[in-house]
């Protein structure tokens, strides 16, 4: 099974998302900008890929829910999510807020088992040296918008999943 994991914030849109309690969706606080403003480009980047499975690793769905946050993609997507790295029912769910990205994308890694797999985030924060190749690392301020993030999803798209 090929993976890719997921962030919303920071990549799909840019990073500058508040969460309030009682809202039905997160506030993006960036002007001139949309929330998923950037969901069609990732789409399209991911459709010559039709065995990458998608892994939710943001933090929305802490927030939200899994079903919620899913909800928020567009069917074609939805289609193509299989699960989350944040799993209530896990026994590591009480420490997931205060891992690292990378820490808790290894640990869905371990469970699942992928035969290739890929996480496109904004936050490098914890991910080791021999991983970085594993990362599409995206520039937070604009997401997918900014050409040289979505050249470096490409790339590493073509590189993980030949």
């Amino acid at each position: 099974m090929d993976v890719l994991f997921l962030d919303f914030d920071g990549c799909l849109h840019p990073d500058k998302v508040r969460y309030e309690y009682g809202m039905r969706q997160p506030r993006l606080m960036a002007p001139g900008h949309e929330l998923f403003e950037s969901v069609a480009v990732f789409e399209a980047a991911i459709a010559p890929y039709p065995s990458i499975r998608i892994v939710l690793s943001t933090s929305w769905v802490q927030a939200l829910g899994f079903e919620k946050t899913r909800a928020f993609l567009p069917e074609t997507l939805q289609s193509r999510v299989i699960g989350a790295t944040y799993d209530f029912e896990s026994p590591d769910a009480w420490r997931w807020a205060s891992m690292s990205r990378y820490d808790t994308i290894a640990l869905d890694v371990a469970r699942r088992q992928p035969t290739r797999w890929l996480a496109m985030d904004d936050d490098p924060e914890g991910w080791p040296e021999n991983q970085h190749a594993a990362l599409a690392l995206v520039d937070s301020t604009r997401g997918l918008a900014c050409p040289t993030s979505l050249e470096l999803l490409h790339a590493r798209l073509r590189a993980r999943f030949p």
